[in-house]
């Protein structure tokens, strides 16, 4: 997030000594995405990822504390950090944190989809992925879209929020309906004949 904040869902509990071994990490992520793809959420369990990743339960229970983190971390691992765009055209910064949303490969949007399959069942994962993973994306669009309207390019009565949305939505339907992200081609239709319509809409 852009506030710098750490949530639940990023906290990892962190034993005294030695530096973790980052293949160890990095081997259990991968241990649980792939469990996630062929078991689904509800179906793996943190043993199974042990298993799988050839590691003990309690190295795993070390970095993140429940199924819930370990999920989350596995799904955020796939995703890149991209700075808040300032490039000094609406457009543009438009473009630049809709594109967010086209990076997904097969891989990942396969990992996603089983996540997104459980959030409507499970409380504790719904927030925590949000937080993590929906929230973050949602909000640079939000910052870029607030910031034009502090330059009077976009009218302070423009539902900001709600127009936000609308890519994440579009790109989240996509994931959990065919398993794909979308095309940067759909993406920059959807700036260009959704988005900044409905933002510079007289």
């Amino acid at each position: 997030m852009y506030n710098g904040a750490m949530t639940t869902a990023d906290a990892e509990v962190r034993a005294p000594g030695r530096p973790r071994d980052r293949r160890v990490e990095e081997g259990i992520l991968r241990a649980t995405q792939d469990l996630l793809i062929t078991e689904g959420y509800a179906g793996m369990t943190v043993a199974d990822v042990a298993r799988t990743a050839g590691s003990g339960k309690s190295a795993i229970y070390r970095r993140w504390p429940s199924k819930v983190q370990l999920v989350v971390a596995a799904v955020r691992a796939l995703q890149s950090e991209q700075p808040l765009p300032n490039t000094g055209s609406l457009r543009d910064d438009l473009l630049a944190c809709a594109m967010h949303y086209a990076r997904a490969d097969e891989r990942a949007s396969r990992v996603l989809a089983s996540l997104l399959s459980e959030l409507g069942r499970d409380r504790e994962l719904y927030e925590a992925a949000h937080a993590v993973i929906g929230g973050p994306p949602v909000a640079a669009l939000v910052a870029v879209i607030e910031r034009w309207q502090e330059r009077g390019v976009i009218a302070a009565s423009r539902p900001v929020g709600l127009i936000a949305g609308i890519v994440p939505s579009v790109a989240f339907g996509s994931v959990s309906l065919r398993q794909r992200g979308l095309d940067p081609d759909t993406v920059t239709q959807l700036v260009d004949s959704v988005l900044l319509p409905a933002l510079l809409a007289d």
